[in-house]
Order: structure tokens, then sequence, then C-alpha cells
């Protein structure tokens, strides 16, 4: 009797927390969400949201100030936006008129200047902290033709962060830069911005994450990706300053190219976007081609794009072209790829047509190993495309390569009657749960790419995997 009150004051326990987590999720993207439906015309309304998400979910209210909300604050000249090609595309299908969405813009980013400034005076001192970089960042918009004010919005920036070491959360260094960079385009205060790039560079160089890269866990590649997209950007402005020599300029951009992302960061590019965009305006993932074309010789230019293949195999043409060696270059090259990554962790687990698949039985190709499942959307929206790749495989067209999948946290019934009702022939396994720790498998879906000889590289997320694949293997 003792053993069944307490299982069912378990069962209750349990019941109770899933439900509280329930409710939790519920409120959290209420608040979310409600604020950026109300920030636009209803500031007001959008303070309560985020008041109340602070108190469910801090981290949330950080991801929304500094990635979303702040955009409101960047620059914007409305004239280029006259004749934006792909701006006025976009009005066009909504059919709106670019006055009319000027309109919108300018009564939201007001809006955006009455929330920041009711931030700055919340009770909450953790909202005010939030808000303080960007309220800093925009004091320096406002003073820009202002020298001696810029100067000290200049030194209390600093004097802010040499009051904590951790220049990741609420963005500060991104702030930072930005600030930075208002006040060198003043020639009398280019000592000033060097100060503020010199205390980002060192703290972002003594910050880079040095973890054993096949068990971090996805908090820490975020981290790990954002201090090395941060501290390549670092490099790669000061490496346009006229007075350095060659050597200084090629010096900066290597290690601007170095921390570059790589195949881990891109797994987790969401990390740095955002940044990417306030610094640069645009779009710019990478600093290999700003490096690549300030190199001299062909052969400091050949090792470097061989390095840049590894990771990104479009370059592998590029390196075909400089590549003077005496054995056939696509031998050359896999060679250094199985130098390069690890061994592949073996396995042996049942299809589910049962029979066995081991991993290495396929001694002359390479191999593709995907992790989905049929509760992942974004899995489910690509099996279209896999179907396609698996059925050119047997058909011969790309006959270096095999195709395994392995289903995890389902059910073998749900996944046989998944494959038959869309008519998926791609061979699949049943996960054996422990497979996902030894590729260190933390999003869905998730691709490896294993080589003849068992090395094994990360396809990363937001590429075109198809191309990816193509490079590698052609």
């Amino acid at each position: 009797m003792k053993k069944l009150t307490l299982l069912s004051l378990c069962l209750l326990f349990a019941v109770l927390a899933s439900a509280q987590n329930k409710a939790s999720m519920e409120d959290y993207a209420l608040n979310f969400n409600g604020f950026q439906r109300a920030r636009d015309k209803y500031p007001d309304s959008a303070i309560r949201y985020l008041q109340t998400l602070a108190t469910i979910r801090p981290e949330a209210v950080e991801e929304l100030l500094h990635e979303s909300f702040a955009q409101s604050f960047i620059p914007r000249d409305e004239e280029k936006y006259r004749t934006d090609p792909a701006f006025l595309a976009s009005l066009k299908r909504m059919n709106m008129t670019v006055d009319s969405a000027l309109k919108i813009t300018r009564e939201s980013v007001k809006n955006a200047y009455i929330i920041l400034e009711k931030l700055e005076n919340d009770t909450s001192q953790f909202i005010k902290e939030m808000v303080f970089p960007i309220s800093y960042w925009i004091q320096a918009q406002k003073n820009f033709s202002n020298p001696e004010n810029l100067k000290e919005i200049g030194k209390a920036y600093i004097s802010y962060l040499k009051g904590t070491n951790n220049f990741y959360t609420q963005r500060k260094a991104r702030y930072a830069l930005m600030i930075a960079r208002l006040i060198y385009n003043n020639d009398k205060l280019r000592s000033d911005a060097d100060q503020v790039i010199k205390l980002i560079y060192n703290n972002l160089q003594d910050h880079q994450v040095n973890e054993d890269l096949t068990t971090i866990q996805r908090s820490i590649k975020e981290k790990r990706a954002w201090y090395r997209y941060m501290f390549a950007y670092c490099n790669f402005i000061l490496s346009q300053d006229a007075k350095l020599t060659q050597d200084q300029k090629l010096g900066y951009l290597k290690l601007a190219y170095e921390h570059s992302p790589d195949i881990l960061d891109k797994t987790v590019s969401h990390a740095y976007f955002y940044d990417m965009i306030f610094l640069f305006g645009n779009e710019k993932y990478s600093f290999e081609e700003d490096y690549l074309s300030a190199l001299g010789s062909d052969e400091e230019k050949f090792k470097t794009v061989m390095a840049m293949s590894m990771i990104n195999p479009s370059f592998k043409q590029k390196a075909k072209a400089l590549y003077k060696g005496k054995i056939n270059f696509s031998d050359y090259w896999l060679n250094e790829f199985n130098k390069k990554f690890q061994q592949a962790p073996l396995f042996s687990l049942t299809q589910i047509d049962s029979n066995q698949y081991v991993l290495g039985k396929n001694k002359e190709q390479w191999t593709l190993i995907d992790f989905w499942g049929t509760w992942c959307s974004p899995c489910r929206q690509e099996h279209p495309d896999l179907q396609k790749l698996y059925l050119n495989t047997m058909q011969g067209e790309m006959k270096n390569l095999n195709i395994i999948t392995i289903a995890s946290n389902d059910r073998e019934p749900t996944v046989k009657e998944y494959m038959k009702n869309l008519n998926y022939t791609f061979p699949v396994v049943m996960s054996d749960n422990q497979i996902e720790r030894k590729y260190n498998v933390s999003s869905w879906p998730s691709k490896f790419l294993v080589s003849p000889q068992g090395k094994y590289v990360v396809i990363p997320f937001n590429v075109d995997w198809q191309k990816y694949i193509s490079d590698y293997i052609n």
C-alpha cells in the first residue's frame, strides 16, 4: 500500500511539473511575441510584456533587446531604400508604396526611443543593465558631430567595460566597436578610438574558447563562435589602417582568416549573425577572401586555399588551379583531408528492413550520416531532396556516395509508417540512444560526411548541404 501511495505521489508530481512547464512555455511565448507585436505601435504594452518576460525567462530579454529591438537604432538612409531592388520587390509583393513603408518605419523608430527611455528608468535593475550598452551607443550617434561629448562617451564606456571581464553578455563588445567606429571617424579622436579597440581586442583574444570540440556543449559552442567571429572582425578592421606595412596588414588578415567561422561555428551561426549585421550592415561570414587577395606568392595562396578547402569545399577548384604537385590532385586532397580530421565513431545498427548496417563496410565510398526524426519539421522538409540524392546514388550518378540515416528519439512503427506513406526508400536505422552522444549531436537534422578511410567532417547548418557533399566527394 505504501509503495502504491508513493507511486501515486510521484505520478502526481510528474503531472504537476509537466503542467507547470507547459504553462511556463505558454507565458514565455505570450510575452516574447507580445513585445515583438506591440513595440512598433504600442510602447507601453511592449514594456509590460518585457517586464513580465524578465521574471519568467531573463535570458530571453537579452535576446529580444540585443538581437531584435536594438536594430531599430541602426541609422538608415531613406534615399537608398527608394532605389533598393530587394526592398522595392518586397513592397510590391505587399502592395505597399515606398512612402507608406517609410512612414511605418519612422513611427516604429519613434516608439523604439520611447521604449528605450522608459527602460532606462525602469524599476528593475536587471532591465536597466540590459539596455545600458544600447543607450551608450545611441548617445554616441547623437553626439557624432560633437567631439568633446563623443570623447567623454568613449571614456565612460571604457570605464563601464573595465568594471567587468564579460563582454559577451549584453553584447558589450559589439556596442563598444560601434562606438569606437563613430569616434574614429573624427580625426582628433583617433587615439580615443584606439583605446576602446585595444581593450576589446585583448578581451576577445583572452577569452577564446579552447575545449574538447567532440564533447563541447551547445551553449559553449555559441560562445566560442561569437568570440572567434568578433576577434576576426577586430583583426579585419585593424588591417584596414593605411599606415601599416604589408607584413603588419597580412598579420592582421591572417588572424581574421584563422578566426573566421569554422565548421563547428557554422552549426551555430545565429551566435554571431546579428553582430555581423550591426557591424557590417550586411552578411559577411568570413575573411578568407580578404586574406587571399593580400597574399603574394602562389605557394602561399595554395597552402591557404588548401586549408580553406578542408572546411569549405567550394575552395577545392581554386586549390586545384594552384596545385603544382606530381601526384593526382584528387588523391593529394583526400590524403590531406584524412590527415586533418578525426576517425568517425564506428557503429553497427539494425535497419528498419531488419538488415544490419555497419559503418566502414563500404571501403571505396564516402558515407553520409544523417540524424533525423519524424517529429523534426526541418528534417521532414529536406527529405524529398534526401530521397532524390539516395536515388542518384542507386542509379550510378553518385557511385562514390553511400547514405545511412539514423532516426532519433522515435518509435520504429512511427518511422516505418512515415517512410511508407511518403514512398521514401532511403535507408534508416533506429538509434540506440548512444550514437548521438558519440557524434555530439545536439540538434536535428545533423549531417556528417565520412571519407572512404573513415575520417569525418560535420556538414554545417544553413548551407546548401547537397552542394557541400558534392564538392567534398567529387
